[in-house]
C-alpha cells in the first residue's frame, strides 16, 4: 500500500487520495460508533446525569489529546521528508521527539488537571448536580489522556510511513 513519488507522477491523484482517506475514515467511524455505544450504556445503566457529566469532561480531554494530533501532523511532515530522502536516522530522531513532546505536554496538562480540575470543570459548565459525577469521571479519564494523545500522534506517523491499512 506504499505510495511512491513515481505513483504521484504517474497515477491518478484522486485514486491515491481515496487510498489514503479510506483507512482514516474507517478509523473515525469506529471511534464514533464506540462513543455512541458508550453513551448508550452510560445513559441506560448510570443515568442522564452521568451523560451530562461526560459532556463536560470529554471536551477537556479531547482538547488535551488534540495536542498529540497537532504534534503528529507537524512531525509527520518532517518525518515524511526524512523517509523520502532515505535519512532513517533523522526519521527516528523526529519520531523520538514526537513521542517525548506528546507524552510530556499531555502529562503536564494531566498534572494541571489534577490540581485545578474543579476550576476546569466549572469553566466547561459543570455546576450543581453535574459537578459530583464530573469530578468522579474526570481523574480516571484524565489519566488516560497521554496514552490517547500518543495514539493520535502515532496514527499520523503510520500515515507518514504509508503503513496505514
Amino acid at each position: 500500500m506504499s505510495v511512491t513519488s513515481t505513483d504521484l507522477e504517474k497515477k491518478d491523484i484522486k485514486g491515491l487520495l481515496i487510498k489514503q482517506a479510506i483507512p482514516a475514515s474507517v478509523g473515525i467511524l469506529f471511534m464514533t460508533v464506540n462513543i455512541l455505544i458508550d453513551t448508550i450504556f452510560v445513559g441506560r445503566w448510570i443515568g442522564s446525569l452521568a451523560i451530562a457529566a461526560l459532556s463536560v469532561v470529554l471536551p477537556i480531554t479531547f482538547f488535551i489529546s488534540s495536542l498529540g494530533l497537532a504534534i503528529g501532523v507537524g512531525g509527520s511532515s518532517v518525518l515524511s521528508r526524512a523517509l523520502g530522502a532515505d535519512d532513517r536516522e533523522k526519521a527516528l530522531n523526529v519520531f523520538a521527539h514526537q513521542v517525548v513532546m506528546t507524552f510530556g505536554i499531555s502529562s503536564l496538562f494531566v498534572i494541571f488537571g489534577i490540581f485545578f480540575g474543579e476550576s476546569m470543570l466549572l469553566a466547561f459548565g459543570a455546576n450543581g448536580k453535574i459537578m459530583a459525577p464530573a469530578k468522579e469521571f474526570f481523574i480516571p479519564i484524565l489519566l488516560a489522556v497521554p496514552f490517547q494523545a500518543l495514539c493520535m500522534m502515532g496514527n499520523n506517523v503510520i500515515r507518514a510511513e504509508d503503513k496505514s491499512k
